[in-house]
């Protein structure tokens, strides 16, 4: 079962597939799963035959298990579940400034249980945000240290390959014994793009950062000053 994400805050609507057209619905059930303190709420409605799921509230980092059971035209009874993880994507760089990839783009990249696999070091069964944002923040540094040479950092706008290299650099640094030989492989074609960005061989389509003055096309300036000696000086 594929697992749904969503924002602690977010009231998300989710459409069930039955086998057949719906015509009322029996029961909808909410199960926490691992524990945690946050209530999660969900209605569910039938739109020209089809069950709509409206989940809301729920804490950063629970899951629930809903099972909506509904009435299908022919007269049969029939359930779907949905697999619901509360995963907060926000988060900041430690200076400032807008992050390249949100952790709902990486959970989505690379799947929610990979996620829990990598982070989880308690065995809660959920996500260490921590230690996630960490392995961004470093990644994205990794990163704007080459793009800084051809353009103005941080980005004002993330073209696809850069959240696809900083992703990649973050994967590999959740496992700080070593990644596993495709994870591997994976960041170091990442930095070998950045390196290809830097040299300039690939183009991001973003303004290219204007280059420092150097010495020689520094202008000269002359500030006027005040004379040296007083005038009763003058032939001494």
């Amino acid at each position: 079962m594929l697992v749904q994400l969503k924002q602690p805050a977010e009231a998300k609507r989710l459409q069930l597939d039955f086998p057949g057209a719906a015509t009322a619905v029996q029961a909808v059930l909410i199960e926490r799963q691992g524990g945690g303190d946050g209530t999660l709420i969900a209605t569910a409605e039938i739109v020209t035959g089809t069950v709509v799921v409206t989940v809301s509230a729920g804490l950063d980092g629970e899951r629930y298990l809903v099972t909506v059971r509904a009435e299908l035209a022919g007269g049969e009874t029939a359930e779907r579940e949905i697999d619901l993880a509360i995963v907060d994507g926000a988060w900041a760089m430690p200076g400032g400034g807008t992050p390249y990839l949100s952790i709902a783009d990486f959970v989505g990249r690379f799947g929610f249980e990979e996620t829990v696999r990598m982070t989880d070091g308690d065995g809660s069964g959920r996500i260490d945000r921590a230690l996630l944002v960490a392995a961004l923040a470093d990644a994205q540094a990794i990163a704007d240290g080459y793009l800084a040479i051809r353009y103005q950092v941080p980005l004002a706008s993330v073209p696809p390959i850069v959240g696809m290299i900083v992703a990649d650099l973050a994967r590999a640094r959740l496992y700080p014994r070593g990644a596993p030989e495709g994870i591997a492989d994976a960041a170091k074609l990442a930095e070998q793009r950045l390196k290809s960005i830097q040299a300039g061989t690939m183009n991001l389509g973003l303004p290219i950062a204007p280059a420092p003055a150097t010495a020689e096309e520094a202008p000269i300036v002359f500030v006027p000053g005040k004379r040296a000696y007083p005038d009763a000086l003058e032939g001494y």
